[in-house]
């Protein structure tokens, strides 16, 4: 089983007279990178967000937005600073008796001054605040749980289809290496031929040169060793346990490793072509791997 690295969610919630809203974006990274966004006011809920998501995640830069708001009107109404309010209405009521012609003072007047209004201290009850984060944060981790493996199947199938072109490959240049070695031979014999005309070819030295050819240009080795990484590579994409991206990146590079060497030792034109193939295969199948957690 596989699953992605990339997603989003956005849950919001009320209740208890808080207002909490969280975005979630996972993206692709080496490790488990978190990063939190709350206000300065609720910082101290920042440990309880980093561990929850550090039990749902392995891999991957996890970004947390949150936004708090509260709901109550005695929260969010602002409230008039009584000291201020009677300071201004003595000066309202003194001014008044200093010009007797003009009008008495109202509380219109009053509330007219700026700066009689103050925004209400918020008191946070940190408790009843931490369900209600939790609960959203949770809801939003399943969702992003939920995207994630539903972007893994389809990471499967493309990873699935790269091995099959792959094993399809491997097969051609196993069977095609046993060909290469009588192709040899006969182009030695005609060489030989050529050179020396009507003298007989001398089947010992020449059984020699083949041998020393199929020494120099042997891939059984790593014939087998491909063969391993692949299994091992379907093995872990089939099992029921979530595959590990990292351990799946060291085996494309193996694969890589392994068909370079291929490569590296044979000249047969059908060969070359089936390795670039290949490459290209390991190429996209590493792509794909960098999106698994």
């Amino acid at each position: 089983m596989i699953c992605s690295m990339t997603a989003f969610a956005r849950v919001q919630r009320e209740s208890s007279g808080y207002a909490v809203t969280v975005e979630v974006k996972t993206l692709n990274s080496r490790n488990l990178d978190i990063v939190v966004r709350i206000g300065k006011n609720y910082s101290d809920l920042e440990a309880v967000i980093r561990k929850q998501i550090s039990r749902a995640f392995r891999r991957g830069r996890v970004e947390v937005s949150v936004q708090i708001e509260p709901t109550s009107v005695e929260q969010k109404a602002p409230h008039i600073n009584l000291e201020i309010a009677t300071l201004y209405w003595q000066q309202l009521q003194d001014l008044h008796a200093q010009l007797p012609a003009s009008d008495a003072p109202r509380l219109g007047d009053l509330l007219s001054i700026p700066y009689l209004f103050e925004a209400q201290k918020e008191i946070v009850d940190h408790d009843t605040l931490k369900e209600v984060l939790n609960d959203a944060l949770g809801e939003a981790v399943r969702q992003i749980v939920a995207m994630r493996t539903r972007e893994g199947v389809s990471l499967f199938q493309d990873c699935q289809d790269r091995l099959s072109a792959l094993n399809r490959e491997l097969a051609f240049v196993a069977e095609r290496k046993q060909e290469v070695l009588l192709e040899y031979q006969s182009r030695i014999r005609d060489r030989i031929k050529e050179l020396l005309g009507e003298t007989e070819v001398d089947e010992n030295r020449l059984l020699q040169e083949v041998a020393y050819f199929a020494e120099r240009s042997d891939i059984n080795e790593e014939i087998v060793r491909l063969q391993s990484h692949l299994q091992q590579f379907d093995g872990l994409l089939r099992s029921s346990q979530p595959a590990d991206g990292r351990r799946l990146d060291f085996l494309t590079q193996e694969l890589h490793r392994e068909v370079n060497t291929i490569g590296s030792k044979t000249g047969d034109l059908e060969t070359i072509q089936s390795i670039v193939r290949m490459k290209g295969e390991i190429g996209k199948l590493r792509e794909q791997v960098q999106n698994i957690e």
